[in-house]
């Protein structure tokens, strides 16, 4: 990927911002910006694990200081560790009256932070055409995971990855069993729930003779699964009202034939959590398709296997695919200077335009990661289309109340639908008002 050397860094931000030194938008005086990542072996200088923030070689320390020069500042890495250890650093500070942190990364206890006001909302601070100067998979749209309520509280700031959720499936056993080719169902627009579960059932087996199924259709059982038919069938947990409210509507047409679908297919046997050697299809973070751990089992087997979206429900309105999740950049409550941070921070993590020379180029090198791990050009295609246009949900504070903060949580309720045969409706009409109550208090409502 072509990002800046150290020596043009400067140059080209100059030449791009058409100024003199002088007149950089961005002079914080030699002031300190402190920041804490977990991430802290990703860096825009090679592949994950070859530097690290906390421990910098020369090369990156290079990197670092041409970034210090850009802003006229200091940077520290601080606060080494996890989310937690990143939230007790933030909540000292607003406590306090200090500053040890000013930026952090959080996923789903982003939501944690602004329903507390230790970090601060961006909405008024981030330009509308923010993304514009992103690589083309990294342009959300705003709304996407970014958001507490009504509003936004997050933004990329790596442009490191983007993991789309779609179904793996066995091209190899569609083929013993005479099969159709998911991939001429996609195209010809007949993918549907309808089709899958027709599908399912042809691959379920006995085939051999113990009365046992031991070829399933669909393998796997995770909740993240069941918010996967949740997005095929466009459907949503929540929605705001035009009083500015958050509310869980589960009781919605489209959320409760969502679970009557996925009940059925599990009481039919034709859905079981199994190996996968002993699956046709199974759905799975896109992006694990080029780790070595898959690549490894994949190297194991004789058979190919194919990537494609997840069918269309009856309410979808195209195949949406699921985010699998979303680290945000975010910004203490307490610091004075939000804007030019989060500058400093696409500079470090060379995330956007100036700070990545070649855009076009460095789009390209990006997919190469992914492409040579593909048995065939249209999972590599279909691949592509899901990283750009995947979406979050449930939303940050919708997944802490539903799994963290909820008992029962939305894994024992899914379980409960689904493996043990309860009523969609009566079940989620009795834990809806249990997860507004926990979601009016995060978001004082």
């Amino acid at each position: 990927m072509r990002r800046l050397t150290i020596g043009l860094l400067l140059l080209l931000v100059l030449f791009t911002f058409g100024v003199n030194a002088q007149d950089f938008p961005y002079d914080l005086g030699g002031k300190t910006i402190r920041i804490q990542t977990r991430w802290e072996d990703v860096t825009p200088l090679g592949e994950r694990g070859d530097h690290n923030w906390y421990e910098p070689d020369a090369r990156l320390q290079a990197h670092i200081e041409s970034v210090e020069k850009l802003f006229n500042c200091k940077i520290e890495f601080v606060a080494r560790g996890s989310e937690g250890d990143a939230f007790a650093a933030i909540k000292e500070g607003a406590l306090s009256g200090e500053q040890p942190v000013h930026f952090a990364h959080f996923a789903a206890a982003t939501a944690l932070l602004a329903s507390q006001d230790l970090i601060q909302p961006l909405d008024d601070v981030l330009e509308p055409d923010f993304y514009d100067d992103f690589p083309e998979m990294f342009q959300y749209d705003w709304f996407t995971g970014d958001e507490i309520g009504s509003s936004i509280y997050g933004f990329e700031s790596m442009s490191f990855s983007r993991s789309a959720r779609l179904l793996m499936w066995n091209k190899s056993l569609f083929e013993r069993e005479g099969l159709e080719s998911l991939y001429d169902i996609y195209e010809r627009g007949d993918w549907t729930w309808d089709k899958f579960a027709e599908i399912c059932h042809a691959l379920t087996k006995d085939t051999t003779g113990d009365g046992e199924f031991d070829q399933i259709g669909l393998g796997g059982f995770h909740r993240i699964m069941m918010f996967d038919w949740i997005v095929s069938n466009g459907a949503k947990f929540a929605h705001m009202t035009e009083d500015g409210r958050l509310e869980f509507d589960l009781l919605r047409p489209e959320v409760v034939e969502t679970f009557d679908f996925m009940q059925k297919l599990w009481q039919d046997g034709v859905w079981r959590s199994v190996d996968r050697s002993q699956v046709g299809m199974e759905i799975i973070n896109g992006l694990h398709m080029a780790s070595p751990s898959l690549q490894n089992w994949f190297a194991g087997q004789s058979d190919e296997w194919g990537l494609i979206p997840l069918p269309k429900g009856p309410n979808g309105k195209g195949n949406a695919v699921g985010l699998h999740d979303r680290w945000l950049g975010t910004i203490p409550i307490y610091v004075e200077n939000p804007r030019e941070v989060i500058e400093i921070v696409c500079a470090l993590f060379q995330a956007k335009a100036p700070y990545i020379e070649d855009l076009e180029e460095w789009e390209a090198n990006f997919w190469d990661q992914y492409s040579w791990a593909m048995y065939d050009v249209e999972s590599f295609e279909y691949l592509k289309w899901a990283i750009e246009h995947s979406i979050l949900m449930p939303s940050q504070i919708e997944a802490r109340v539903m799994l963290a903060n909820a008992s029962p949580n939305a894994e024992a309720v899914f379980k409960q639908i689904v493996q043990e045969g309860a009523s969609p409706t009566s079940t989620l009409a009795a834990w809806q008002p249990v997860i507004q109550g926990i979601l009016d208090e995060m978001l004082k409502q």
